[in-house]
Formats: structure tokens, C-alpha cells, sequence
């Protein structure tokens, strides 16, 4: 006789666990629609967020609308568009000016202002699309490939270069986007095809042209496809040619562009800010020999590397050559990473721990073209070299770890070494800023050696020294010791010692930019050890120059006892700053600059 209650009992428990797996697969099915939801609610919110941004920035213009662009638009639509194009109305490349006497012939009915920034606005668009085409190769499923188009478009340097400036460079970069997409799905011929586009509307296209260069070295496109950027490049040109520009003119344009500006950094977050103006002549050779080696020196690594070709390690060397130029080169500007910020998105979604790399280049980026559209302070491009030196040292750690490879012990160790040297530098700086405080002044005033002022009470010689020493400090010109007088009338300062200020004045701001420049390469060291794993030859380069901090230190304090310190001439020099005060200062300055040494390479530094 069958056992009816062991079957019931069977059937029962498998209907409760088919309940039970149908339960999960239900509750996992609502969590997935539920996340999705939530990311279309997302893209939503954020194309709406990018079309209200950038209908709120079109009215607005600024100094390079009012002197560049309207003006280039005036010209086409005065001339009319064959006259003008064939002449020299514009220092950009001939391309861009096509796109702007299309945009004269809205004039009837779409302001200038709004014809110009529609321009940009649209290839805002097409880059989206290729941001939505590269990120649906690697998640074809689902909609993260439009959640990377929408934050593309909301972008706030991408909302500002296009709707608020009215710039060109989401012309050129959404070729530079076409170009990486047609290279990643095995269309090298039409990757160069779009990057000549690019290089033809903007010679920054050049910032992808190492990252190319590798695509070549590794056989992923074949090194004739490079005669087609040049030809692409002819062909651009050839309409303005054709009506009456003549071709040397039209072809040498970007070299021109070179020379439009004097200065090693126009609000580039690169190290270039730190540099003073006047070093112009010397460091552009510097700077320029050492990105082309660096540079080489990246290209060749990474070609020797045996990591895979695949769409996530293309994407980060992509990413990293569009970093690393603007990084490296003097002359830049402050929307030049706008490629590197754009391709960051893209490192995003391909490499998920990275998902802060956009952030940091938003930060950098948008502080800087802040300092022109707003005014912000300057300080906002130290901010944001910081920030991108940041950035690009992870990429590259992250490049390392994809190759497997090491840093080269020679590299490694001639890093420690220069550390070493700028450690004293760094503590000589520390130094002599903290002697340029008030602070020092008033210690300095209160000891009994420092009584007597030959005149002058010591709140009168606290009055003039302080104030010549903020001097010392700030941008101010001669012309504000000339307007200091006594309370008879008298001017403080005769021309000769003024003169003299003025002069100490220069070399306390190279001694600043010096110091200001060991500090940011010591930090790029340390960034630097980090990415390659050579901390600990960096921690001993460092205990070494604590050591020589030491040294030097000592060696000035005992000369500064024995040797009688004279630095200033003049009656009102002497008065405010005797020989006892300056002897005083390098005591302090060898006192300070020894214990840091010390404390450097014994304390602070310990290797592990």
C-alpha cells in the first residue's frame, strides 16, 4: 500500500521551493527593473539639466567672443562668404570658418551670438553619439552606454567651452571620439580619415598623435594610413586656396598660433604656472626637448609592453596621451585637457575603480577656465595641476599593472637622487618666507641688540620695515616705496635704495618660483614612486637630503657667527635692517633649515 502522506509531503516541499526560486528570480527581477528605472530617470534628469545650461549660457558672451569670434562672423557676413575666405580674417584654420559663414547665412533670424555657440552645441551632440557607441561596445545590454552620453552633455566644461565661451574644441574632439571608435572596431582607415578631420579644425588633435603613434608601433594601423592626415589636411584647405588665400598662408596657420602668445602657461593647469614670465626664453627650449622625451620614452615602454589590445587598455593609453602632452608642454592653454576630460568618461565606464578620474579632471579643468570666464582666482590652475598630476599618475600606475612591468632601476634611482638635492631647496624656501612674516619682524625687534634705530622709535621702525617687507612679498611696483614718507615729509627711501629693493625684490621671487617648483617636482616624485613602486628609494633619496639640509645648515651657521654679514646700503636700509639683523635671519634660517634636515633624516624618514 503507497505511503499518500510521504508523497503529499514530497510534492509539497518541491512546490515550496519552486515558490521560494520563483520569489528570488521575482525579487531580482523587480531589483533589476528598479535600477533600471533609476538610471533612465537619471539620463532624463540630466539631458534636461544640459539643455536648460546651456539655453541659460547662450546670451552671455565674453572677451574672445567679442574680439575673435563676432568679429570673424562680421567679416563673412560684411564681405560676404567668398571675398572673406579668401583672405587671412582669421587665425584659426579654415575649417572652422567654413562652419561660421554657414552660420552667417542665419543671420535673418538667429542672433550672432546664438549662430556662433550653435556650432559647438551641435558637435556637442556628435560627440555624445560616439561616446554612446564606444561605451555600447563594451555594455551592450542595457542603457549605461546613454547614462555616458548624458553625463557627457552635462558636463560642466563641456557646457561651459560650447554654450557659455563658444569655443571649437567639441568640434575637433568629437572627431578625435570618431577616430578612437572606428580604431576599436577595426576600421583604422576611417580612424585616420576622422583624426585628419580633427587635426584639420584644431592642431590640439595632435594631443592623440602619440597614442596613435603607438596604434602604428603595435600594428594595430598600418603606417601608410599616417599620409592620409596630411592629405585630409590639404583637402580642408583647398576652398580658401581656391578663393584667393594664398597657400602658404593657409597651410602654416597653426604656426602662426604659436606665436600669438609669449608666456609659458595661458591658465594651463600644468607646472608651467609656476615659472615667472621672464624665464620664457629659457625654459620654452627646456620644456619643449623634455616632453618630446618623455614622451618618446612613454611611447616606446608602452610599445614594448605585452598587454593585450583590447577596447579597455586602448582606451586608457588613449586617455593618457591626451593627458600627458597638455601635462608636458609649455604654451598651453586653459581648455587644452578638454580631450583628456572628455576621455576620462570613457576610462570611467571602461575601468570601474576609476570612476573618479572625471571628477578630478572637472575640478582641474573647470577651475581653470573659471580664472577667464569669472575671474576666479588664480590660484585655481595650482589647484588643478595638482589635480591632474594626480590624475595622470594613476593612469599610469594603472598602465603599469596592465603591462606587468617595473619601473627601470635607473629611472628610480636618479629620481631619489634629484630629491635628495631639492629637499634643501625646499627647506631654504620654507625658511626664508617664514622670515618674511611680521611674526619674525617683532621677535626680531624685541631683542636687546636690536634697540637702538638711529631715530626712529620701534613702532616707527616696525611701521617701515614691515611694510617693505610685504613689498618684497607682493606685485607691487616701485612707485609704492616712492609714495612712503616720514611725518616731516620726507620720503622714506632715497632712488638708490629703492632701486636696490626693487632688485632684491626680482631675486626673492626666483628665489620663490624655485622654491615654489622643487615643492610641485617633489610632489610629482612622490606621486611617482607611488604609481612605479619605488617609495622606498624615494624615502632614501629624501633621507639624504635631510642630511644635506643638515650640512649646508651648519656650514652657513658658523660662517654667519665668524664672518660679519652686510647686505644693505643706504641710511634708512641700515636703520631698518642693520648687520645684526640679517646675521640674526641666518642664524634663524640655518637653525630652521638644520632641524628640518635633521628631523628629515632621522625621524620623519624611516625606511621600512
Amino acid at each position: 500500500m503507497r505511503d499518500y502522506s510521504t508523497i503529499i509531503y514530497k510534492n509539497a516541499s518541491a512546490l515550496a521551493f519552486d515558490a521560494s526560486a520563483g520569489g528570488k528570480y521575482l525579487t531580482k527581477a523587480f531589483m533589476k527593473s528598479q535600477k533600471t528605472n533609476a538610471v533612465t530617470i537619471t539620463i532624463i534628469l540630466l539631458v534636461l539639466a544640459s539643455v536648460v545650461f546651456r539655453v541659460l549660457a547662450i546670451p552671455h558672451s565674453n572677451r574672445d567672443m567679442a574680439v575673435y569670434n563676432l568679429r570673424w562672423y562680421q567679416e563673412l557676413s560684411q564681405k560676404g562668404i567668398g571675398v572673406a575666405l579668401g583672405t587671412d580674417f582669421s587665425n584659426y584654420a579654415p575649417p572652422y570658418t567654413y562652419l561660421l559663414a554657414l552660420a552667417t547665412l542665419t543671420r535673418d533670424f538667429i542672433p550672432p551670438l546664438t549662430a556662433i555657440k550653435l556650432i559647438p552645441i551641435f558637435f556637442d551632440l556628435l560627440g555624445a553619439y560616439f561616446i554612446y557607441k564606444i561605451v555600447k561596445l563594451k555594455y551592450p545590454q542595457g542603457n549605461l552606454s546613454m547614462l555616458a552620453a548624458a553625463i557627457y552633455l552635462a558636463a560642466p566644461t563641456v557646457v561651459l567651452n560650447s554654450a557659455y565661451w563658444g569655443q571649437a574644441d567639441s568640434i575637433y574632439t568629437s572627431a578625435l571620439l570618431a577616430c578612437l571608435y572606428f580604431l576599436l572596431t577595426e576600421k583604422p582607415l576611417f580612424s585616420m580619415l576622422t583624426f585628419g578631420a580633427a587635426f584639420s579644425v584644431k592642431a590640439q588633435a595632435v594631443f592623440l598623435l602619440p597614442f596613435l603613434g603607438v596604434m602604428v608601433l603595435r600594428k594595430k594601423i598600418h603606417w601608410l594610413y599616417l599620409g592620409v592626415v596630411p592629405l585630409v589636411y590639404l583637402i580642408a584647405i583647398l576652398p580658401v586656396v581656391l578663393l584667393g588665400r594664398p597657400f602658404d598662408d593657409a597651410l602654416l596657420v597653426y604656426a602662426r598660433q604659436s606665436d600669438t602668445f609669449n608666456m609659458l602657461s595661458m591658465n594651463a593647469p600644468n607646472i608651467y604656472n609656476l615659472f615667472q614670465r621672464e624665464w620664457y626664453a629659457f625654459i620654452l627650449p627646456l620644456g619643449l626637448a623634455l616632453t618630446v622625451l618623455l614622451t618618446l620614452g612613454w611611447m616606446v615602454s608602452t610599445w614594448q609592453a605585452k598587454a593585450e589590445l583590447d577596447n579597455k587598455y586602448i582606451i586608457l593609453i588613449a586617455f593618457i596621451s591626451a593627458m600627458l602632452i597638455p601635462f608636458l608642454l609649455p604654451k598651453m592653454h586653459d581648455r587644452y585637457f578638454y580631450p583628456a576630460d572628455v576621455l576620462s568618461l570613457l576610462l570611467a565606464f571602461y575601468w570601474p575603480s576609476l570612476w573618479f578620474m572625471p571628477i578630478l579632471l572637472q575640478l582641474s579643468s573647470g577651475g581653470a577656465i573659471s580664472v577667464f570666464l569669472f575671474n576666479a582666482d588664480p590660484a585655481f590652475t595650482i589647484y588643478g595641476f595638482l589635480l591632474n598630476a594626480i590624475a595622470l599618475t594613476i593612469a599610469l600606475r594603472t598602465q603599469r599593472i596592465a603591462e606587468q612591468r617595473e619601473t627601470h632601476p635607473f629611472i628610480s634611482s636618479s629620481l631619489a637622487w634629484l630629491a635628495a638635492i631639492l629637499v634643501p631647496v625646499a627647506l631654504i624656501g620654507v625658511g626664508i618666507n617664514l622670515l618674511l612674516t611680521p611674526a619674525f619682524l617683532r621677535v626680531e625687534y624685541a631683542l636687546p641688540h636690536m634697540t637702538e634705530a638711529n631715530g626712529l622709535s620701534r613702532s616707527e621702525r616696525f611701521q617701515w620695515a614691515s611694510q617693505t617687507v610685504e613689498y618684497m612679498g607682493n606685485d607691487r611696483k616701485p612707485q609704492f616705496l616712492q609714495r612712503l614718507r616720514l611725518d616731516n615729509g620726507a620720503p622714506v627711501f632715497t632712488e638708490q635704495e629703492i632701486a636696490a629693493l626693487e632688485g632684491a625684490k626680482r631675486s626673492m621671487q626666483t628665489v620663490s618660483s624655485v622654491w615654489t617648483l622643487s615643492l610641485a617636482l617633489l610632489f610629482i616624485f612622490s606621486l611617482l614612486a607611488r604609481a612605479g613602486d619605488w617609495t622606498p628609494k624615494l624615502r632614501h633619496g629624501v633621507k639624504r637630503g635631510g642630511w644635506i639640509a643638515f650640512g649646508i645648515a651648519t656650514v652657513f651657521a658658523i660662517m654667519a657667527v665668524f664672518v660679519p654679514v652686510k647686505i644693505v646700503e643706504g641710511e634708512m636700509l641700515l636703520r631698518l635692517f642693520p648687520d645684526a639683523f640679517w646675521r640674526d635671519a641666518v642664524l634663524i634660517l640655518c637653525l630652521f633649515m638644520g632641524m628640518s634636515g635633521f628631523f628629515f633624516a632621522v625621524l620623519a624618514v624611516r625606511e621600512k
